[in-house]
């Protein structure tokens, strides 16, 4: 017979002593990207963005979608079980594997990068983790089920595997609500205008929705 052995790696990391650095990761949808800033003393030192290869993802959708419903067409007509039925059938079953093997890849290139900068600078991570809001916004930009389901898989891919590595290092992180509807001055509920500029009619805060989220990091470091 066979003897098979699981083997389980585990490592006791030392946990890094923060310098003033804070690094803020807000999770929201996957088509815009994931937006991190480092923030030293209440001030952003330096901000960007990081995006999956989204072309090739859709690109790749989309000829599974196509090869699926071709082999719909001839399931309905029973013609499914022919050469040319069982051939769609493993093509698109081939390109659907590969699909989920390059979300779960991109999503641990865009840790890989974050968790790097935590490390140079020894940076407390608040990360902005919420799924809900991310399938909302999914939902509002018009996507297919099947792909909103796809970008929402490898956002919580993104996170499982950025909060295993700042374990596996060592990096201190908490989990925080950045909301990016809230205005961060007054609490009030932000209005969305073109361009994705936020306004408050309440006390007249404006911004761009991307530093919605990184404004609520900085009040909820300063009042740490």
């Amino acid at each position: 017979g066979f003897l098979y052995v699981a083997i389980t790696f585990e490592r006791d990391a030392q946990p890094i002593q923060p310098s003033n650095y804070r690094l803020a990761i807000d999770v929201n949808s996957w088509r815009n990207g994931i937006v991190w800033a480092l923030i030293r003393d209440g001030k952003i030192a330096s901000m960007g963005r990081e995006r999956p290869r989204l072309s090739l993802i859709n690109g790749l959708y989309e000829r599974v979608v196509r090869l699926e419903e071709e082999y719909g067409r001839l399931k309905r007509l029973g013609l499914h079980r022919t050469i040319k039925g069982r051939r769609l059938w493993r093509e698109a079953k081939r390109l659907r594997r590969r699909l989920y093997a390059i979300v779960r890849s991109q999503a641990q290139w865009i840790v890989h990068r974050l968790v790097k900068k935590a490390l140079k600078r020894r940076a407390l991570v608040i990360i902005d983790d919420v799924i809900e809001e991310s399938r909302r916004v999914l939902v509002e930009e018009g996507l297919s089920n099947g792909l909103a389901k796809l970008y929402l898989a490898g956002l919580k891919r993104f996170v499982n595997l950025l909060a295993s590595q700042l374990e596996w290092y060592g990096i201190p992180y908490r989990f925080r609500r950045l909301p990016s509807t809230l205005c961060p001055v007054c609490g009030h509920e932000l209005r969305q205008l073109p361009g994705r500029v936020m306004t408050c009619g309440y006390c007249g805060f404006k911004a761009n929705r991307d530093m919605v989220p990184i404004q609520w990091a900085i009040k909820y470091l300063t009042a740490l």
